[in-house]
């Protein structure tokens, strides 16, 4: 493997999906074709790459230990040797510099909540992943911030649907990757958190977080002007297909690679985003 691809491994490319999530305000405030702004959402999307990148460096760093003793985890780049220590310090301060210095470059507000992000991410490395409940929170919480710097850049910022829709939607998501963790691990497993977790209840919260979402979802569909309740089915279908994922325990449940891995989920994530775009532009489209 070359020097670049191992730099690229480590940088985890394929989790850069997560920060799709940056364009929503701008997608569903009707602001997507002003083009000062959308060229802003894209460097805010290209700055959380790099610190998410950045943070992915620093856990691994701090983890690499426990990385070794992992069956899949020992051959990240870091725990396999594959990155010295000082080779892999000096990415992170670049990653660090080069991601704040872009959303700097946009506002100083998506700054401060990119820094917030970082800063919920070390507490969450250090401490808050032991702490259960707190650690899906802490997952959570990344998603939120994502749309939120997006909201930095539209007119009216992040609404209260979108906000709870999004809550509920990384929560599910978060809890569903304990789920698969606990059920291709077992208690005392790769997580210490584990041994406090209980298949019957993440089962329970899983349920409700996905139906929250639907719900949180339906009712800010309803509210839009777009006929937007239209994509409720599609998305409907999306959250019981990927509940079929994470109750079948592939991939630790971990949302990029369930998505990426799974055609059906994939390309119905694809066509829910493209009706999406041609309920909510269509009388600029057609």
């Amino acid at each position: 493997m070359s020097v670049a691809k191992i730099y690229l491994k480590q940088m985890r490319i394929k989790s850069w999906l997560k920060n799709l999530f940056v364009f929503f305000p701008i997608i569903f405030s009707l602001e997507l074709f002003e083009w000062n702004k959308l060229i802003q959402a894209v460097i805010l999307a290209l700055s959380f790459c790099l610190i998410s990148s950045a943070v992915y460096v620093l856990n691994d760093i701090n983890d690499v230990e426990n990385d070794r003793n992992h069956a899949v985890k020992k051959n990240r780049p870091i725990a396999s040797g594959q990155i010295s220590f000082p080779c892999a310090w000096m990415l992170l301060v670049c990653l660090t510099i080069a991601g704040f210095g872009l959303a700097f470059s946009v506002n100083l507000f998506s700054l401060l909540l990119i820094l917030a992000y970082v800063v919920i991410n070390i507490l969450y490395s250090k401490w808050l992943k032991t702490k259960v409940v707190i650690d899906c929170f802490c997952i959570a919480a990344g998603f939120v911030l994502r749309v939120m710097v997006g909201g930095t850049i539209v007119s009216d910022g992040v609404s209260g649907w979108m906000f709870l829709t999004v809550v509920s939607l990384s929560l599910f998501m978060a809890f569903g990757k304990r789920r698969g963790e606990l059920h291709n691990y077992g208690a005392g497993g790769t997580r210490e958190v584990l041994d406090v977790y209980e298949m019957n209840f993440l089962n329970g919260i899983v349920f409700m977080c996905a139906g929250l979402t639907m719900v949180f979802y339906s009712l800010w569909s309803i509210s839009q002007e777009s006929n937007l309740v239209y994509t409720v089915p599609i998305v409907l279908f999306i959250v019981i297909r990927y509940l079929l994922l994470v109750f079948s325990g592939r991939s630790e449940a971990d949302p990029t690679t369930l998505i990426l891995s799974d055609k059906t989920l994939l390309v119905s994530c694809g066509l829910c985003a493209l009706i999406m775009i041609a309920l909510l532009y269509r009388t600029r489209i057609f």
